[in-house]
């Protein structure tokens, strides 16, 4: 009962904030923690999160509310559209996801948007407006 009541403060931080995932949101993972001390929530091992937005799946994934930011880890991490308007998908070590809805693509970092193939060890990404950057 504890993970489930922690899963909808995650989903209700979200939605507050207006990120990208939206209301229809469903996360799995084998343990979720909720680290009072760091305002973090911490999910652990085959973390996948699916809204009607997008799909990412990593190894673990931690929400820190003091940074409004979401990073998910893995080898690799993959993210996936599931919008038919702005259809994009790639994967990475890592990618931070921020709550003006910028996506960074760090290590190792690979996307596919608009039939263009970008490999970087950083890419940004804003899903909304389409922008994309990569150092």
């Amino acid at each position: 009962m504890k993970n489930k009541i922690i899963v909808l403060v995650f989903i209700f931080i979200f939605d507050v904030n207006g990120a990208i995932i939206n209301k229809n949101i469903n996360i799995k993972s084998d343990s979720v923690e909720f680290i009072e001390q760091l305002n973090q929530i911490s999910f652990q091992n085959n973390v996948e999160i699916d809204s009607d937005n997008i799909i990412i799946k990593a190894d673990s994934a931690i929400y820190d509310n003091s940074e409004d930011l979401i990073s998910f880890i893995g080898m690799p991490t993959t993210i996936k559209s599931e919008e038919v308007e702005v259809e994009f998908s790639g994967t990475a070590q890592k990618i931070l996801f921020y709550n003006d809805e910028k996506i960074h693509l760090i290590g190792n970092a690979y996307m596919q948007y608009e039939g263009i193939s970008i490999s970087s060890e950083l890419i940004i990404f804003n899903p909304k407006t389409g922008k994309l950057s990569s150092e």
